[in-house]
């Protein structure tokens, strides 16, 4: 299936239409911190194949899209991120459901605040401050946060990955905003479930050592939302050997929970 690309605003999009009349809501994807819609490789041709027009999109200073000043980038809070996403969705002209991973699920909860969403599925999401995880930890928020060394980034976000696959993913890792990085450690981002309308599942995996899977169920009560535990799988759910099966099962949820 072809996978095209287009920048919009400044925002790196690539896409892959249904390959007949689309049977159901457009798909936005949204990545996690040092990221980018190189994540979704995977993704994005399997949901296509189920009827749905997907996309997936870089946040500003993330892969292809446009780079802000680092002092601007590094003080750029989660919610501030929701602007590309809004891009997105505006370009698009449709209400989606949102698929997020990691830090993406709090930007993907902000824009739900605000905006109608047909759903959410969340994938080993970052914590909000009303769920709390970790300890207040201050950052130097006068620069961006660099890409650790393979050895650290390897077992920590691409953990499950051939080291093939982990070098040529690790290569795409952007640089992150100081402040999003705080916001996420301390679990200080603020998000009001009361304004989130839809249903919404949260899947969390066993040998997660970004986000604890005990904290992903407290979160998942929180909101009130579907929890999928996937036994044996690390926080690198999207590029890791068993993707499909996850992809999958959220098919069959989505199939089940939207019309």
């Amino acid at each position: 299936m072809k996978i095209e690309n287009t920048t919009v605003k400044g925002v790196f999009i690539e896409y892959a239409r249904s390959e007949s009349s689309p049977s159901a809501e457009p798909i936005v994807f949204v990545h996690g911190g040092g990221q980018g819609s190189w994540v979704w490789e995977n993704y994005l041709p399997f949901f296509a194949a189920t009827g749905r027009d997907c996309y997936a999109f870089s946040w500003y200073n993330h892969h292809r899209s446009h780079e802000l000043p680092d002092e601007q980038f590094a003080a750029r809070s989660m919610a501030e991120t929701v602007e590309e996403l809004e891009i997105v969705v505006d370009h698009i002209g449709q209400v989606p459901v949102l698929v997020t991973h990691s830090m993406g699920a709090l930007v993907g909860q902000k824009y739900a605040e605000k905006h109608p969403v047909v759903a959410e599925v969340h994938i080993t999401p970052a914590i909000c401050a009303e769920v709390g995880l970790h300890p207040e930890r201050e950052l130097d928020l006068s620069k961006p946060i660099e890409v650790g060394s393979f050895e650290d980034e390897w077992p920590r976000v691409l953990a499950g990955c051939s080291e093939e696959d982990a070098r040529r993913y690790y290569a795409l890792l952007s640089r992150e905003s100081a402040l999003a990085i705080q916001e996420t450690i301390s679990t200080s981002f603020s998000v009001d479930r009361t304004r989130i309308g839809g249903p919404s599942l949260v899947i969390a995996a066993e040998n997660d050592i970004v986000v604890p899977a005990e904290a992903i169920r407290r979160s998942a009560a929180y909101f009130g939302s579907d929890y999928l535990f996937l036994p044996g799988r690390t926080h690198n759910v999207l590029l890791e050997p068993g993707w499909r099966e996850t992809a999958q099962r959220i098919h069959t949820w989505l199939e089940r929970q939207t019309w």
